[in-house]
């Protein structure tokens, strides 16, 4: 039975709704609008959506993705059997 979890992805053309370059100028707005914005007591700024994935994208760009060990053991069984060179 499920979870009651559901999902929907839609992507539209800005163009066919307004000026591209207005949706740009009103997006560059909102975002200076939540960057200035007090963040809330614990927190050191705010975050807009893009943030955490773009900071962990520059982290594993750096540093490599991080792997559990069970995983690294079942890739080094799955190289062993197909012969691919683990690094």
């Amino acid at each position: 039975m499920g979870k009651g979890i559901g999902h929907f992805f839609s992507a539209w053309d800005v163009d066919g709704f307004r000026e591209l370059q207005e949706f740009k100028e009103q997006m560059d707005a909102w975002i200076r609008t939540l960057r200035a914005a007090v963040p809330l007591p614990g927190e050191s700024e705010v975050l807009i959506p893009g943030d955490p994935e773009w900071r962990a994208y520059q982290e594993r760009m750096r540093y490599g993705i991080p792997l559990q060990m069970e995983v690294v053991r079942d890739l080094k069984v799955v190289a062993q059997a197909t012969g691919i060179k683990m690094p």
